[in-house]
């Protein structure tokens, strides 16, 4: 079994989960990457990464589909 970290931004808007999502990734070691973000099915996973920079690597968005 594979053990994952994952933050939950379910229901927020692209400012808290962006935050969250750079607090999360601070002191991150790189075996523990990637980091899966939840977030809604609708969130604009293209702008959100764009925004994350170098760092848009590091994680992988994941939505539940609708």
């Amino acid at each position: 079994m594979e053990v994952t970290n994952a933050i939950d931004c379910n229901g927020l808007s692209a400012a808290p989960t962006l935050l969250r999502i750079k607090q999360a990734l601070v002191g991150l070691v790189d075996d523990a990457l990637p980091l899966e973000i939840l977030v809604d099915a609708d969130c604009d996973r293209d702008r959100l990464r764009r925004s994350l920079g170098l760092q848009g690597d590091a994680v992988r968005l994941v939505s539940r589909p609708q």
